[in-house]
């Protein structure tokens, strides 16, 4: 960022250089590369115990948009959900990979998720060459943070979902960003320029995977506010980033628009849905959804995770010689945001932290604490991993979703449409059957269809399921105004089977109205 006459800009300081340390983004030791390279292969390897393990809800759900990704009648083909195309992009590489019809397990999906952890762990190192100015403890505490939490399942493991895809361009945008700014104005800037529009694509790339996944948008717009070198260099850099940032959007949405996905649909179901969303989330929310957050408070804590961000927080707040405080500490707010304002309080939601926690690490290297951060850490890397233990014993339970999509498996036609009431696409997936509702997931249903009309009238309609699966003794849930579209089941279906809380339900005398 700097140029002749210029104040250089304090936040990243220069690599040592140092013999058998050069100053490199991977900066380091041949041991530690090394050690790196082992951390990646033992991140890809803790998923490999569950390639066969059931499909989670959201895995099957994408899975099966991205096999039926099509013009059709939807936003994604004929189904709809509140997700960016190159999240389903991702998962048609997957569907490409696994058979269609009846799909309960998919090793394509978790070695997706595998993939991504292991990018994930070893960006860290690298970012932890690039921060650590020759130091051993950030190339070794960054990758093994990340290795711990991303490997773990009180942060999602093994559900290969849209926070665990997104972390690694979350992580590449943040190093080729802060590589962008400390890179002087030489050759015309040209080394610079093209870091910082790599940093706006990985960005943007990030958010067509999860949509709150802004988070090097915001470490760009606070390293902005905070006048991080001379404002000439910043503003060429600002309009790099931003063109890697349109280049990315651009092809994404016309390569979705081939597929029959309009931009104005992406806009609608990423955007607008989520504000119609929080708002029938804050009126009639679940019951137990005071008591999910508190379940998920208490993976946050007994993960490390909780004390690790904290201890992190204080740390760099002590010492700010950095220059990256505020950028960190407002990348690690913008994560907590994603968390609390998920509303669901998933466990997967946790992963949306690591790379705020992972640049926390690194920037926690030259501190007198760091000695506290080694302790905390040391629980991480025990506690998660003993967690992972438990988790990849093999269960010879089988669920009652699986065993309501065995039921349709051996009774149903390949004609015949099955609509679960209300989410649990994985019951689609696995029934072989398709669905001529368009709501997989039960959220869609509460903001777009509460009164249920729209579920009546494919019920009425020409494409009428033979099959209804309802979650409980009748389609009223929170939020859900049944009463008409209850009426209709009882008069049109019969009961045939009952799976805990599952009741498969038969269309009577035939298919259609």
């Amino acid at each position: 960022m700097s140029s002749p006459g210029s104040v250089a800009a304090p936040p990243v300081a220069e690599p040592s250089r140092r013999s058998g340390e050069p100053g490199t983004v991977l900066g380091g030791s041949r041991a530690a590369a090394g050690l790196l390279l082992l951390a990646a292969a033992a991140a890809f390897a803790a998923w490999l115990p569950f390639l066969h393990d059931p499909l989670s809800s959201d895995e099957s759900g994408f899975l099966l948009l991205g096999q039926h990704w099509h013009p059709g009648s939807s936003l994604y083909g004929d189904y709809w959900v509140d997700r960016p195309p190159l999240l389903v992009w991702l998962f048609s590489i997957a569907g490409h990979l696994t058979p269609s019809g009846g799909v309960v397990v998919a090793p394509a999906v978790k070695l997706m998720g595998a993939t991504a952890s292991a990018v994930s762990v070893l960006l860290a190192g690298v970012l932890g060459g690039l921060l650590g100015n020759g130091r051993l403890w950030p190339r070794v505490a960054a990758p093994a943070a990340a290795l711990a939490l991303l490997s773990s399942p009180y942060f999602g493991l093994p559900e290969t979902d849209g926070e665990i895809l997104a972390v690694p361009s979350v992580l590449l945008g943040v190093v080729l960003l802060l590589a962008a700014v400390r890179e002087p104005r030489g050759a015309h800037g040209r080394s610079g320029l093209a870091l910082a529009a790599g940093a706006g694509a990985a960005a943007m790339a990030a958010a067509l995977v999860k949509q709150n996944a802004v988070d090097v948008f915001v470490v760009a717009a606070v390293v902005l506010l905070t006048r991080y070198g001379r404002a000439r260099a910043l503003g060429a850099r600002a309009a790099a980033f931003a063109g890697g940032t349109l280049a990315v959007l651009g092809v994404a949405l016309a390569g979705a628009a081939v597929r029959g996905t309009s931009p104005r649909g992406v806009w609608d179901a990423v955007f607008v849905f989520r504000l119609e969303a929080s708002a029938v989330i804050g009126t009639s929310s679940s019951p137990a959804t005071p008591e999910r957050m508190m379940h998920l408070a208490t993976v946050f804590l007994i993960s490390g995770g909780a004390p690790l961000l904290v201890l992190l927080v204080l740390l760099v707040l002590a010492d700010r010689s950095s220059g990256l405080t505020w950028p960190a500490l407002a990348l690690v707010g913008w994560e907590l945001f994603g968390v609390v304002m998920g509303g669901s309080y998933w466990w997967h939601y946790l992963t949306g932290l690591v790379p705020g926690l992972v640049l926390l690490v690194v920037l926690a290297a030259p501190v007198r604490g760091r000695s506290l951060v080694a302790a905390v850490l040391a629980y991480v890397l025990v506690v998660n991993p003993l967690a992972w233990l438990r988790w990849s014993q093999p269960s010879d339970d089988v669920a009652p979703e699986e065993q309501v999509a065995a039921y349709l498996r051996a009774h149903a036609e390949p004609a015949d449409g099955v609509v679960v009431a209300f989410g649990h696409p994985e019951i689609v997936a696995a029934s072989g059957l398709s669905s001529p509702y368009p709501y997989l997931w039960s959220l869609p249903v509460r903001v777009r269809d509460p009164r249920l009309r729209g579920l009546e009238d494919v019920l009425a309609g020409p494409a009428a399921p033979r099959w209804l699966v309802v979650d409980g003794d009748s389609l009223a849930s929170w939020g859900l105004d049944a009463r008409a579209a209850e009426g209709y089941l009882v008069h049109h279906y019969g009961e045939q089977r009952t799976y805990g809380e599952w009741h498969v339900w038969e269309r009577q005398g035939g298919v259609g109205p």
